[in-house]
């Protein structure tokens, strides 16, 4: 099998065998390709493809994954085959994917939709990897009280994490021995794609593993928060109550509290010692319970 990349090497090209490389479903290549090939592409979805899905007909393969990239975007990939080769469109990081999953070109087309799934497989663990990295960063950054970019950062990274997981799963499932296309590769195949779906679920568990774990850092941030905010509410509690107690104005009270000892005792000394004992109070409550 020859991979091809240029328009000018599928005209060329003589083998019976190719693997031709392109971006969109509407390139020159594309179209040449699949003409050449015997191929039938479905008409390119305006809104995106999301989610991976696969078919089988009239001996043809049809299959969308989803590739992670390093910057955790998730780049789909096509795959079209039939017994006189393969195409596959998807930007430069989901071509060069299958580039190095064909680096040793297989024998037949299914064999090399399966070196392909593999490779899928392999390149989205390496980006988890990646990711697993920056979350221990973050967790092992949360100690105490974290600004506010930290927690959206973990915030956002646990939005990410929920999608690329969703993903896993879904291209977990498509592998299923009981789905169309393991009962499509046949027997000898069957083995590799149980791999490369054992593959897929580790790296669903992974990504539910790392959603959980800043779930938990962030669970405990708004702990953090609000045992602070409790804190200043009770030193303010005494200093509220004083205040209002003393700016009521009574008569006895202006009569009898003009004098500098009045004001040091009552106005300093007796509120800073209303906020140590609520502080001592609810230190001690705490602790017991």
């Amino acid at each position: 099998m020859d991979i091809v990349e240029r328009l000018s090497d599928l005209r060329s090209h003589s083998g019976e065998i190719l693997c031709v490389l392109a971006e969109r479903e509407d390139d020159e290549l594309t179209v040449e390709a699949t003409r050449t090939l015997g191929l039938h592409l479905p008409p390119p979805d305006p809104r995106g493809y999301r989610h991976p899905s696969a078919h089988v007909k009239d001996g043809q393969v049809g299959l969308v994954l989803m590739v992670l990239t390093e910057d955790r975007e998730q780049s789909p990939l096509h795959l079209y085959a039939n017994d006189r080769g393969l195409v596959a469109l998807g930007t430069a990081d989901a071509r060069r994917v299958v580039a190095e999953a064909l680096s040793e070109p297989p024998g037949d087309t299914l064999t090399a939709v399966v070196e392909v799934v593999m490779a899928v497989a392999r390149r989205c663990e390496e980006a988890l990897d990646q990711i697993e990295d920056d979350s221990q960063e973050l967790q092992a950054a949360a100690t105490g009280y974290t600004s506010s970019p930290q927690r959206r950062t973990m915030g956002r990274l646990r939005a990410e994490l929920f999608r690329i997981g969703e993903t896993q799963a879904a291209q977990r499932n498509l592998l299923s021995l009981d789905e169309e296309l393991a009962q499509t590769v046949g027997r000898e195949h069957q083995r590799l794609i149980a791999r490369a779906a054992t593959a897929f679920g580790a790296n669903h568990s992974m990504t539910t593993r790392l959603y959980a774990m800043l779930g938990d850092v962030l669970n405990e941030q708004d702990s953090v928060v609000s045992e602070r905010l409790t804190l200043v509410a009770t030193i303010f509690l005494p200093l509220t109550l004083v205040t209002g107690f003393f700016g009521m104005n009574f008569q006895w009270m202006v009569d009898g509290l003009g004098t500098l000892p009045a004001f040091l005792v009552l106005g300093l000394l007796f509120p800073a010692a209303m906020t140590v004992a609520t502080l001592l109070l609810v230190r001690r409550l705490t602790r017991s319970a």
